[in-house]
């Protein structure tokens, strides 16, 4: 197992570094963390690279970790980190115990170290705000959630980038923005949600979804916390915070398989617990700095288990739906 030591940005976390331990001065407590990226899907675009210079842990109880990678980690496509597929972004490492209130992603920008191609094949830059300004000047992706590292343990943390309300393009302009939509996971306590679309939710009248060669793009499943759940779009404001108590906890795509000949979505790292799936066949009209009306031609209940696949096929079987 891979395990590695933080780098860190103050001499107060671990006070006994160079020095012998002693009843007035024991050592310090730490635990072991793995963190690994993953992603909600993001319409129009067909690829994103991602690339990562430190990752920075802020505990609630002393200075900022920080830790500086020895070379650039380059994540090739996020877009093909959907579902259940994830990367590991810092391997196995000692940190401080106890409880941390937030985590930085460090985003390196310029000479096509992150940039985003559209469907029309054009490659543009995506800057972390304010990075667009200027290029050499360090800037963060934040997610502002508290986790803990357990003394003497384990935790394998992933962390969930919702690309279709994460990238904004803003008008008139060359260049993409990241926004901070990212949530946090525990490895140990998520299962996995995965089912069939009936061909008459994919083909029905009402679809603004591109059904192009092996594209389905505009066909989406989105998710919802809770049972019976109100249904809306992906809505948020500049900063990317959401907007509403009507937003899906994340959404994914829905993918034809020639084995099955099915129609197919598959949602990971999804925390114990009961959820709403809806389905959309016009998830190319939800734009997240606007409050969209979306049509959901088929919805579930679902409850998911930790470490446990949930089969969830839209629409139930013997339920008939329509927008």
């Amino acid at each position: 197992m891979q395990r590695t030591l933080f780098i860190l940005a103050t001499s107060t976390i671990l006070t006994a570094c160079g020095g012998s331990s002693s009843d007035n001065n024991p050592p310090p407590q730490t635990g072991d963390m793995q963190l690994s990226m993953t992603d909600a899907p993001a319409d129009d675009l067909t690829r994103v690279q991602l690339t990562l210079n430190a990752v920075a842990l802020k505990p609630a109880e002393g200075g900022m970790v920080r830790r500086d990678l020895d070379e650039p980690l380059v994540i090739e496509d996020l877009l093909a980190l959907q579902g259940a597929e994830s990367t590991v972004i810092m391997p196995t490492t000692e940190v401080p115990a106890g409880r941390y209130n937030w985590i930085r992603l460090y985003v390196q920008s310029g000479d096509g170290s992150t940039f985003v191609i559209d469907d029309n094949g054009g490659e543009f830059p995506l800057y972390v705000p304010g990075q667009q300004n200027n290029q050499d000047r360090e800037r963060h992706v934040q997610l502002v959630s508290g986790f803990v590292v357990p003394v003497d343990g384990e935790v394998n943390f992933t962390l969930d980038v919702d690309l279709r309300r994460a990238i904004t393009k803003p008008a008139n302009k060359d260049y993409y923005l990241l926004r901070p939509a990212v949530r946090i996971v525990d490895n140990s306590e998520v299962g996995i949600i995965e089912g069939t679309i009936s061909d008459s939710l994919i083909n029905d009248e009402t679809c603004s979804s591109v059904m192009e060669g092996d594209s389905l793009e505009g066909n989406a499943v989105y998710l919802y916390t809770g049972q019976d759940a109100v249904t809306g779009d992906v809505f948020v404001d500049e900063q990317g915070s959401l907007v509403g108590d009507d937003n899906p906890v994340t959404t994914a795509t829905v993918n034809y398989n020639p084995d099955s000949d099915a129609y197919e979505y598959q949602i990971g790292f999804v925390p114990e617990g009961d959820y709403t799936l809806a389905f959309t066949c016009q998830a190319l009209d939800d734009m997240p700095d606007t409050d969209d009306d979306l049509i959901f031609s088929a919805q579930s209940n679902v409850r998911v288990t930790a470490e446990q696949t949930e089969t969830a096929d839209l629409p139930e079987a013997d339920v008939i739906t329509t927008p």
